[in-house]
């Protein structure tokens, strides 16, 4: 039995570019070029900022700079998202089993290129490219690198393409840039055949014990993340110099209902793991705790 060496330097890959193929890659994908990348794509609204007292006594360029840096965040991890697409469908382009399958992985593979070059245009080059210490990047990267085929199919297409068709549309209804609203559109309607081929290919019960568990351990991990509520918006205010107290965290959590937007990002995966016919999973993940949105006092714990 041949084996594969699937360790695709995700954190790092993007450093080492071949300058000789820029002009290929220019003429492959038309729709793409440069982009202001230090812009407030989104507004105080789109980030749950607008009913908090902490960021309405800000001054208007303490306000911009929070809004450009809170609008890179979103490109930077939508760009490494992009790039570990790429990565996805190579791995499974040769895990594929028919000859479906792998001209299916590799339309996958074509789509997630395209929709990398687009969201490049927006990013900013000069920002720190190591995702060791982003949580649910490093998360992605380890997965898609280790898990094995079922398993993928369950955690990618599944839940976290399902997830990016609902965080994707929110973003390009409430984007201020016309051309990433545009891009954003178009990179959605690939999503849906990449979710909705998952949730045809899934069947639970053909996972074996070792697939179930790394299923089971990597959803532990990813609900954990999402539990926790806005962590990285209330990590971006108190970088403005602000030193909050736990009930200055907890005020805040409590006027942008950080609880009541991670309930309903645990019931959008819940409905994902259900069209799935996950029965097994959902329940177990239920009798552990991982659908239950932490409260504002234990978000506010967390940072």
């Amino acid at each position: 039995m041949k084996t594969y060496d699937f360790n695709f330097q995700l954190g790092d890959i993007h450093n080492r570019r071949n300058h000789k193929l820029d002009r290929i890659l220019n003429k492959r994908f038309k729709s793409t070029g440069n982009a202001p990348s230090s812009k407030a794509h989104w507004n105080a609204h789109s980030f749950g900022l607008e009913n908090i007292e902490l960021y309405k006594n800000l001054n208007a360029k303490e306000k911009d700079l929070l809004l450009k840096e809170l609008s890179m965040d979103r490109i930077q991890e939508a760009y490494h998202i992009e790039k570990s697409g790429i990565a996805y469908g190579s791995k499974m382009t040769l895990l594929s089993e028919t000859m479906d399958e792998r001209v299916l992985y590799g339309s996958f593979t074509g789509d997630e290129a395209r929709h990398f070059k687009l969201i490049e245009k927006y990013y900013d080059n000069s920002l720190n490219n190591d995702i060791t210490d982003n949580c649910f990047l490093n998360f992605l990267s380890q997965m898609i690198e280790k898990a094995p085929k079922r398993s993928l199919v369950f955690m990618i297409q599944i839940l976290l393409e399902g997830w990016g068709l609902d965080h994707y549309s929110s973003m390009a209804n409430e984007c201020q840039t016309q051309e990433l609203k545009t891009d954003l559109k178009s990179i959605l309607e690939d999503e849906v055949v990449h979710h909705g081929s998952g949730v045809i290919l899934f069947e639970e019960n053909e996972l074996t014990k070792d697939e179930r568990k790394i299923v089971m351990s990597s959803l532990a991990s990813f609900f954990q993340m999402v539990q926790v509520g806005p962590i990285s918006i209330m990590t971006r205010l108190e970088s403005m110099g602000l030193e909050l107290s736990r009930e200055n965290r907890i005020s805040a959590l409590e006027q942008m209902n950080a609880y009541e937007s991670t309930v309903y990002k645990l019931n959008v995966l819940k409905r994902l793991m259900k069209k799935s016919g996950a029965k097994g999973i959902i329940e177990e993940l239920d009798h552990l705790g991982h659908l239950q949105a932490f409260s504002t006092e234990q978000m506010a714990a967390c940072f």
